[in-house]
């Protein structure tokens, strides 16, 4: 699936703002309003309320991975894991992570 043009100009600004040299991108860790808590596996837009309808998960991900205290993963991030570029992964929303800002 081809992504959307507000989705390709958000990432460009993420590398604008954030990492003016994208190739030397660290495994910063930046926050969406993405989640899955109203029912596990099917994410929405926190800002708007609609469903993901694009997706570019990093390999294995979204695994909704347990914590030793209970905790889930249900907010959406962009992650560098690997290196090869921002990709997503979910992540217990309490985590503390950079942001992305919508800019019009």
């Amino acid at each position: 699936m081809r992504p959307s043009l507000s989705i390709t100009i958000w990432l460009l600004l993420i590398r604008v703002t954030r990492c003016p040299r994208p190739y030397r991108l660290g495994h910063e860790h930046f926050w969406t309003s993405g989640t899955d808590q109203g029912e596990e596996g099917t994410f929405f837009w926190l800002s708007t309320g609609r469903p993901v309808t694009y997706t570019n998960w990093n390999a294995g991900e979204p695994n909704n991975f347990r914590y030793e205290n209970g905790e889930e993963e249900h907010c959406l991030e962009l992650w560098n894991r690997d290196g090869k570029g921002l990709k997503w992964n979910d992540t217990p929303c309490s985590f503390e992570t950079f942001f992305v800002c919508e800019v019009q």
